[in-house]
Parts: structure tokens; sequence; C-alpha cells
């Protein structure tokens, strides 16, 4: 099949025109999401730097002018594309280190012809600060985004490794071969590598943000926005998860954990200082526990813990020392002296498919811890309650 490099750069430019307006639409939308103006100056960038690329035959070497633009511009969509994936993760890039990025390779191929250097070389300098911005957007992109890896990201790491791979041939081609580089067959073959790599590389941007999106209003369902724990709809997907592995005999623990005397911190201080409490025990809490039990916020000032293959004598130690580490460290309060917080806990034992009895008897055993004095553990094993408390 023949390519017409003419209709190739036609083409290109239509393409980037297409990318710029999708962009700046969604930029527009999302005025917050500053990586998305990384982009559109990454499109424009390679816009421009296409366009007067487009201009120079290739009967003949560019001109020292043109191609110190030229580079530029690449230099820039590439250095763009780096630091709108680095906002994206929500690392800042400092604009000084971004000039530089931009404009060095232009300054150093200048340099380069001015100090006499042979143009085969000055163009390698060029094509080597390309080939390391393209490999470090790669690897950017395939960063966790918000803790989570992104399946679009690959799309995008495996477009700008393609392009970093490409660039380093030519570097190759450029230093240890005679090969003309400013021919049809080689403007042709680089224009088509480059429209490929456009297509995956900015509808991947966009594929990244929409995913993205998606798992950020799942997570918002399934996740108590104050403390980051799960919700009681969140709760049940990990209970279905921990059935789909649980035997008839395996046994679980149970720990419902209240807040003692909340009301009176929320009274007393003020609601502020309650969410501080909460968000700060969600976080002991769940430092306290294994990767492996499930953590929940289950209303109010009440937490639910479900731990997997536990036993009623562990279940007990780990509930008593999450109340002597809750009563041990005091509470920062915002415009207020820390306060000393504890806790009174309900444990229980759950066997399969057994939580609603389960709750029930962490319920009761937490309603004896609280009416007994609170700051301790009581727990209940199948149908007996046991006090199992600690008194401060």
């Amino acid at each position: 099949m023949q390519f017409d490099l003419e209709t190739l750069h036609l083409s290109s430019a239509l393409g980037r025109c297409a990318y710029l307006i999708v962009f700046t639409i969604v930029a527009v939308r999302n005025p917050g999401e500053r990586c998305h103006w990384h982009w559109i100056g990454a499109i424009f960038a390679s816009m421009i730097g296409s366009t007067i690329m487009a201009r120079v035959p290739t009967t003949r070497w560019m001109t020292f002018a043109e191609a110190w633009v030229i580079y530029t511009f690449f230099a820039g969509s590439l250095a763009l594309s780096w630091s709108g994936l680095r906002e994206f993760h929500g690392k800042s890039v400092p604009i000084r280190t971004l000039a530089w990025m931009i404009f060095v390779p232009g300054l150093v191929y200048g340099g380069m012809m001015l100090a006499g250097v042979p143009l085969r070389v000055a163009l390698s300098a060029a094509v080597v600060a390309g080939a390391a911005y393209a490999a470090l957007g790669a690897y950017e992109a395939v960063q966790r985004s918000q803790g989570q890896r992104l399946w679009s990201a690959y799309i995008v790491a495996g477009a700008l490794g393609s392009y970093a791979v490409m660039l380093c041939l030519t570097l190759v081609l450029l230093v240890a071969t005679d090969i003309p580089m400013n021919s049809t067959e080689s403007a042709t073959a680089s224009m088509i590598v480059d429209q490929a790599s456009g297509i995956l590389i900015y509808f991947g941007y966009i594929a990244m943000a929409n995913e993205r999106a998606l798992l950020t209003i799942e997570r918002l369902a399934y996740t108590d926005p104050l403390t980051d724990l799960v919700n009681r709809r969140g709760l049940q997907i990990k209970l279905a998860q921990i059935h789909s592995n649980a035997t008839p005999e395996g046994v679980d623990g149970v720990l419902l954990v209240d807040i003692d005397h909340f009301k009176a911190i929320n009274d007393t201080y003020g609601h502020d200082a309650g969410d501080a409490v909460l968000a700060t025990f969600s976080q002991r809490l769940r430092d306290s526990m294994r990767r492996s039990d499930i953590v929940a916020r289950w209303g109010g000032e009440e937490f639910l813990v479900i731990l997997p293959k536990t036993g009623f004598s562990d279940l007990f130690a780990v509930a008593e020392r999450l109340r002597r580490t809750i009563e041990a460290e005091p509470f920062a309060l915002p415009d207020a002296q820390p306060i000393r917080v504890t806790i009174s806990v309900g444990i229980s034992e759950m066997v399969l498919d057994g939580f609603e009895e389960a709750m029930r008897q962490a319920d009761s055993a937490l309603y004896k811890a609280k009416t007994c004095g609170r700051n301790r553990v009581c727990g209940t094993r199948h149908d007996r309650i046991a006090p199992l408390g600690m008194t401060a």
C-alpha cells in the first residue's frame, strides 16, 4: 500500500485538530483537572512542529532555524505529555523544570551546530532527549492513580514506549550508518508511526480520565467519605467475597466498636472536633488490623471489623489490644487541646452465612460492655455471653 506524504500530513493535522477540540471541551468542563491543559499544550506544540516540518521538502535537510524550532516544539509536546501525566497523578511539576525540558534540546542542538559538530551528531542530541521524555512518560503513565492501577494507562505507556524505541532506532541510524534521513520513505514511515502513536496516546489520556472517574464514583458508592472505610453497601460486597472462599466449619471474628461518650465530644468541642476524632480513630483502627480484615463504618460512632479465620481467643486479644491502643494516645482536635478517647467493644464468632446472628451477638456484647461502665471488651461465643471486660 502506497502512502502519499502530503495526505499523511493533512491527516495528521486534522487528527490533531480533533484531539485539540475534544481536550478543550473536557478541560473547560473540568477546570480543576490541570492535566488536561498540559495535554492541550502537548497537542498544540505537536501540531505546530508537524506543520513546520510538513513545509520542509524531503529533497534537503532542514535549515538551522527550522530544525531548532521543530525540535523545540516536539520536545515541548513530549515534555507536556509527561507533565500532564504527573499532574494526573497529583504530582506537581515546577515551571522551571518544564521550561528546561522544552528548550534545552533545541539549545543543545543549536550550540552543537554553532560549534561545528556534524549535523547527524547534533540531530542525535535532540533524538536522545525525545526518547528520554517518551520513556519518562511511559513510566509515569503506569503509576497508581488514587491507589489503583488503570488498565487504560498501559495503552498510553505502550504507545509512548514504542515511540521511545522508534527514536532509539533513529539514533542508531544517525550514529552508526550513512542512510539518508531526509528521504520520502523515512518521512512517510515517521508520519505513520507518529499518527498511530498519537491516536493511542491522546485517546488513551481520555480513557484514563474516564476510567478514574468511574472508579471514583464506584468508590464513593461503597466508601464512607469521612473515614474512607467501606460503608454498609461496601461491606456486603466484601462479605460475599469472604463467603465465596469460606468452608462450613470455618469461623470468622466480628468486632463491633463504639466510641465512648462521643455525643459529649460533639457537644463540648463541636462537630469539627467530632469529625476529627472519627477520622483519626478510623486510621488507627485500620492500622491495627491485618490487610485481610474488613474494616467498615457501621454508622455514627460505631465501627465493624470482620477478621477472617479468627477464633474467639485471638479475637479477644485483638480487641483488647485495640482498646489499649486507643486509650493510650490522645486525639488531636482543631483549635483545642488533645483529648483522651476510650472505646467499648463487642465481639462474636461468625460461621458461614451467619452474619446476622453474629451481629446480634456482637451487639448484645457491646451493650453489655457499655452498661458495665464502658472502656472494655465483652464477647459472645455461640449463644453464651461471656463478660471479658477490662476496666481502666
